[in-house]
């Protein structure tokens, strides 16, 4: 049975909204987040919209490395651009180009990091608890400073990565 949505508020408190072209997608949580102002950063060198831009490449090289996996699934019967061999050669690339950005990332900062980017959830949470409490781990700002501070870091991975390629 499928479950209807028929007020538009409880539509777009899902996360969809309707595009130019008038399709109904899903907003992920890091765009989200970026929409609300929580990928700001005053001191950084870094934009939002950098920030936002290094958890989606993290997040394509995490699900393109899943092919990497899957060497038992007949990769054709799957909707990937190329086939066979040359598939699971860049499904090994991305999942080794996943496993260093996640390298690059100190430990403190991966949960943050993979909830978002990865698992598509919102912060443990998202309201504040105490704003004078920065040590607590179950502040708001604490949590999404985490956050943007492992994307600061996969932000100086990729920027190495395409100095080493080009």
């Amino acid at each position: 049975m499928i479950k209807k949505i028929t007020l538009k508020g409880e539509v777009l408190r899902k996360g969809y909204v309707k595009n130019n072209d008038g399709v109904i997608c899903h907003k992920t949580v890091l765009e989200r987040y970026y929409e609300k102002g929580y990928l700001d950063l005053p001191s950084s060198c870094f934009s939002a919209e950098d920030r936002k831009k290094v958890g989606e490449m993290l997040a394509q090289d995490y699900y393109l490395g899943l092919q990497h996996h899957l060497k038992s699934v007949d990769l054709s019967a799957v909707n990937i651009p190329s086939t066979g061999e040359n598939a699971r050669e860049n499904g090994q690339f991305y999942h080794e180009r996943y496993l260093e950005a996640m390298k690059a990332v100190p430990r403190e900062f991966r949960g943050a990091v993979f909830r978002v980017c990865l698992e598509d959830k919102k912060l443990i949470c998202d309201e504040v608890v105490d704003k004078n409490s920065l040590k607590n781990k179950n502040n708001s700002y604490y949590q999404k400073m985490l956050l943007n501070l492992g994307l600061e870091r996969l932000i100086k991975f990729y920027l190495k990565k395409n100095k080493k390629s080009s």
